[in-house]
């Protein structure tokens, strides 16, 4: 199965990335799809560990939002900065010849290719992909659908379709050899959970999440700085529990909501939660932390 790396900006699109890999793994798997925030092992070096994914990469997305372009570090741009993180993995993509496929977010405009270093250019050339929150359904499929493309998926389906007479009692043995053999799916994580979180900014809360299943309706709480907030659309798929919470904040005579958005997974006895947010006045980088059960 290839490997997709997705190469973003925290500060410009840390939410949507963490939306968009969630979206990927269900469709490709959580294995064959590489962002950087909770992707690496611990006490590898940043770069190192970076490159080496890269060359294990076939497709690479890079996701561009509104300040992608004009991000600065010490009042330079980044992007002129040969050690900026997203130079060197767009730069080693494109030197690689693997498919580059822009991802523009939210309105975001294609950088000319002028604006960009001259290893970069090239990117300018390669056609991108817009992929906004108000058609977020109908624009992830279309992205998901080009992947398989450039992946080769439609090769890969024919491939099967010729040979499908010739192996059909393989495939059946193999599949009722797999279901006999395969492990349980992780059951629904229903009941209170605590975690201690230490946000961005210093402060430390004591977060709280309570679910209930019934059928196919899921309902719960989520806390954010300590106070609980009901859950919106929730969905449990393959070991992953999805959902999302809002709140809002005050500036002045200015309020904005923020959008918190949760995946969770079953991490032995305890909960691996993956955490970001889009909205507000901050952006606030993505977050993993475990909670435990509350008995």
């Amino acid at each position: 199965m290839s490997q997709i790396f997705i190469s973003y900006r925290r500060d410009d699109s840390a939410g949507h990335a963490g939306r968009l890999e969630e979206a990927l793994e269900r469709h490709f798997g959580a294995r064959h799809v590489f962002r950087d925030v909770d992707d690496l092992p611990p006490g590898q070096p940043f770069p190192a560990a970076l490159q080496a994914r890269l060359r294990g990469a076939d497709l690479v997305l890079v996701l561009i939002g509104p300040r992608w372009l004009a991000a600065e570090r010490d009042g330079v741009r980044r992007l002129s900065l040969p050690d900026d993180y997203v130079r060197m993995e767009v730069a080693q993509a494109l030197g690689r010849g693997i498919p580059v496929v822009p991802v523009l977010l939210d309105g975001a405009a294609m950088p000319s290719a002028d604006a960009l270093p001259d290893d970069l250019r090239p990117l300018a050339l390669r056609h991108a992909v817009r992929v906004s929150d108000a058609g977020w359904a109908d624009d992830v499929s279309r992205l998901v659908a080009a992947l398989h493309v450039e992946l080769g998926g439609r090769a890969r389906r024919s491939v099967v379709r010729r040979r499908l007479p010739l192996a059909v009692a393989a495939v059946v043995v193999a599949a009722l050899a797999w279901w006999a053999l395969a492990p349980p799916s992780p059951p629904f994580p229903a009941g209170v959970w605590q975690a201690e979180v230490r946000y961005d900014w210093g402060d430390t809360y004591l977060e709280r999440f309570d679910f209930t299943r019934t059928g196919d309706t899921i309902v719960g709480s989520a806390s954010f700085l300590g106070r609980a907030r009901d859950i919106e659309a929730a969905r449990w798929a393959d070991g992953l529990l999805s959902f999302e919470t809002r709140s809002e904040s005050v500036m002045g005579s200015e309020s904005r909501v923020s959008t918190h958005r949760y995946v969770i997974s079953r991490d032995g006895d305890a909960l691996r939660v993956r955490y970001s947010t889009a909205g507000g006045f901050d952006a606030s980088p993505p977050m993993v932390f475990l909670a435990t059960p509350l008995n």
